[in-house]
């Protein structure tokens, strides 16, 4: 998945940044974002296995914990206490493309998970996007067994 690499490129940026000169509040932004986009990616992993070794059960699993991991980095960069630090400071620009980045996987992500409702015993799934607060809903309609 190319939103995968985008999500590393971001990472990697976040890794080399020096963090001198930003305030602990972004210091903190950083350290908490950099875990979480670390979990994502970990669950994008399994998910892009499982779908590779038609495991579906872990698929959904995996989905699952991607949108509840994408949800809460969601939740937190849009408190109103962390975008007062991101738009008074020097990270505003990776909170960015992170949250552009997540969107890209989630996109990525129902676009595989369509192409498999079938095989996964799934009659429809259903996303949307609310705004407030920012998060991912998601509905799975399993076939009856």
């Amino acid at each position: 998945m190319k939103s995968k690499e985008k999500i590393g490129e971001v990472l990697s940026s976040m890794e080399s940044m020096n963090y001198t000169g930003l305030s602990v509040a972004e210091q903190g932004i950083l350290t908490f974002t950099k875990a979480q986009l670390k979990k994502i990616l970990e669950s994008a992993d399994s998910l892009e296995q499982g779908v590779d070794s038609k495991s579906w059960d872990d698929v959904i699993v995996n989905f699952l914990n991607t949108v509840q991991r994408v949800n809460l980095l969601y939740a937190y960069l849009m408190q109103p206490s962390v975008i007062s630090s991101l738009m008074s400071g020097k990270i505003w620009e990776i909170a960015e493309k992170v949250l552009e980045r997540i969107s890209d996987l989630m996109g990525e992500v129902i676009v595989m998970l369509r192409r498999n409702l079938k095989d996964m015993g799934v009659e429809s799934l259903s996303v949307s996007l609310n705004s407030s607060p920012p998060s991912f809903n998601v509905s799975i309609v399993m076939k009856n067994a």
